[in-house]
């Protein structure tokens, strides 16, 4: 989800199968919880669109929704998408996320570059991967990306 003042992003977990909404909010200003929990709403009345469309037998208007409790908080104004790329992962295995995950930010940074840049869907590898060997002139980060 986006939220343009400010420029911040923040994760909606739809659990369906526990009929519940999780806000995951690494910079959570009171002053915008109320318009960060209508846009959810928006999401919500989106999904029963589609579920009415689809005849999918699920009422996300009974589904609760609340803030998620105890997320580690950004500490700059700049890392908001790199927690919701942290929070998607660990909810893909079922995992909370704590304050360790962040402990070596800039680590963070180049595993998620390198996981972009790699990625067997990404058309653009093999140029980026290029450009990057010639310009770089480290073998570490040859190594890493090759």
């Amino acid at each position: 989800m986006h939220d343009e003042c400010p420029s911040h992003w923040y994760l909606c977990v739809i659990d369906f199968k526990n009929s519940h909404i999780q806000i995951l909010d690494s910079l959570r200003l009171k002053n915008r919880d109320k318009f960060r929990f209508q846009s959810v709403k928006t999401v919500v009345e989106f999904c029963q669109t589609f579920f009415k469309l689809y005849d999918i037998g699920k009422d996300v208007f009974q589904f609760s929704i609340d803030w998620a409790p105890s997320i580690p908080t950004q500490e700059n104004g700049r890392d908001c998408g790199v927690h919701v790329i942290r929070h998607m992962q660990r909810f893909k295995n079922g995992d909370l996320m704590t304050i360790s995950d962040f402990c070596n930010s800039i680590k963070i940074h180049r595993e998620i570059a390198c996981d972009l840049v790699l990625h067997k869907g990404n058309r653009e590898k093999q140029t980026i991967v290029a450009i990057v060997c010639t310009k770089t002139s480290t073998r570490a980060m040859k190594k890493l990306l090759l």
